[in-house]
């Protein structure tokens, strides 16, 4: 049986429970203790939790706290564009250079503007978590490391299998398209490790 470790944040801890569920049978799935809020965060917990831990497979699913506004009517992100890359770039490193574990990095979903009650409120919008992203899957490229797209799935999906209800989280529903659509990637990547 493979052990998986995973780092994330509160919204990937939603769909975590039965995303362990669907992977009983072939996988353990060991989630950091604490939510891994940003990309410093997960570079932290990759030191803590995957290097004593060694598994076969480390997931990493960035949180959506590096793009949030640092002030209202402001645009300076709470980890800059630049330093979230080097932070990926870091953390996919270590595990590629100090581990036999296979990293896997699961991008950021996209927020629901139709039920964010204000983006001063929150600070999130889909162009800014498009970009990080993007820059995210150009680093794994670069180091040949897999990537789930998240941001993918939960764009193509339809209405009903995304629905937030403040826009951020996911409802069961959407927690369960999730834990589906991330356990099915996951096997096709394992089969190939």
């Amino acid at each position: 049986m493979k052990r998986i470790v995973m780092l994330g944040d509160e919204v990937c801890s939603d769909y975590c429970p039965v995303l362990a569920a669907l992977l009983k049978a072939e996988a353990e799935l060991w989630l950091a203790p604490k939510v891994v809020g940003t990309s410093v965060d997960h570079l932290l917990g990759v030191k803590d939790w995957v290097l004593p831990r060694q598994p076969e497979m480390a997931v990493f699913a960035s949180g959506i706290l590096d793009t949030r506004k640092i002030c209202f009517g402001e645009n300076e992100r709470l980890v800059p564009l630049t330093t979230f890359a080097r932070n990926v770039r870091c953390i996919l490193k270590i595990v590629l250079e100090q581990t036999t574990s296979t990293p896997v990095w699961v991008t950021m979903p996209p927020v629901d503007a139709r039920h964010v009650q204000g983006e001063d409120e929150f600070g999130y919008d889909n162009e800014t978590i498009s970009l990080y992203n993007e820059e995210a899957k150009a680093v794994a490229r670069m180091l040949g490391v897999a990537v789930v797209d998240l941001y993918g799935i939960v764009k193509a999906a339809s209405r009903a299998d995304s629905t937030r209800p403040d826009g951020i989280h996911f409802d069961g529903r959407g927690s369960d398209f999730n834990a589906n659509a991330i356990a099915k990637r996951l096997r096709e990547i394992c089969s190939k490790a």
